[in-house]
């Protein structure tokens, strides 16, 4: 069960009730059969018919599973997470140093996008074998040249240190005027002085991963070594990080 709640990534609770059900349903065959066969022999049936076959099959995934020399980063994600609070106005002049002037549209971001690409201004973002860029509702995939990089150092970093393909998921990445006014639909604090109209700003989830299945590592394995790589990179100078609980998410400014 506990190969199984790694491999498949399965919440920690849905692993505790699979593990209660399991131990449940051992004790009360002995308690049927028992009935039955008498507690001896009842104890014998059950070991040799039911626990024997379900270690066997844990073993089995656990050898296919050697080759994996995995060992998990000491500390917790709060350790790393405590300094995560570099406030709006530190981002924000970081964002006015580094970004572009906010645009009012998607149609005016596609329209200037080869221009600014030319001058190396400007680039889009997109999944690849490092990191996921989700479907956006309220931003575009476009950033300045140096939070592509940074993402780049980002998920080296992260895979290196989960020794596996996991990638972590960027959840917001450049918003226009027009996003902004359709986001305070449902978050009353969006505003145009945002960092992320600026293009200098990422947001990264710390709770939804994209796990690597041949090397499995769990969701609390991940944002720890997500949290860590982000304080190495904060503490390097390279970026601002702000955790924002209420989204879940890291807010990332580059430097």
């Amino acid at each position: 069960l506990y190969y199984a709640y790694l491999y498949f990534n399965i919440p920690l609770v849905l692993w505790i009730f699979l593990y209660i059900a399991i131990v449940a349903y051992l004790v009360g065959s002995v308690i049927f059969a028992h009935k039955k066969r008498g507690f001896a022999r009842a104890i014998i049936h059950s070991v040799a018919f039911q626990l024997i076959p379900l270690c066997g099959a844990i073993l089995l995934f656990s050898l296919v599973s050697s080759g994996d020399t995995y060992k998990p980063i000491p500390g917790k994600p709060s350790a790393y997470e405590r300094a995560f609070n570099d406030m709006q106005d530190k981002q924000k002049a970081a964002a006015l140093a580094n970004g572009l002037a906010p645009f009012k549209s998607r149609a005016e971001i596609e329209e200037r996008y080869r221009e600014l690409r030319r001058k190396d201004k400007l680039v889009r973002i997109e999944t690849n074998p490092k990191y996921v860029v989700r479907e956006l509702t309220y931003s575009s995939p476009y950033v300045v040249p140096e939070v592509e990089e940074l993402l780049e150092d980002i998920a080296d970093s992260f895979q290196e240190k989960t020794q596996s393909k996991a990638k972590f998921i960027v959840t917001s990445v450049l918003r226009t005027e027009e996003d902004v006014e359709k986001l305070r639909g449902v978050n009353g604090n969006a505003s145009t002085a945002s960092c992320h109209c600026n293009a200098t700003t990422i947001d990264i989830s710390y709770v939804r991963f994209e796990p690597d299945k041949v090397k499995p590592r769990n969701n609390y394995e991940l944002r720890l070594a997500l949290a860590q790589t982000l304080h190495e990179l904060r503490k390097a100078g390279r970026c601002y990080v702000k955790i924002e609980r209420k989204q879940y998410c890291y807010h990332i400014t580059v430097r």
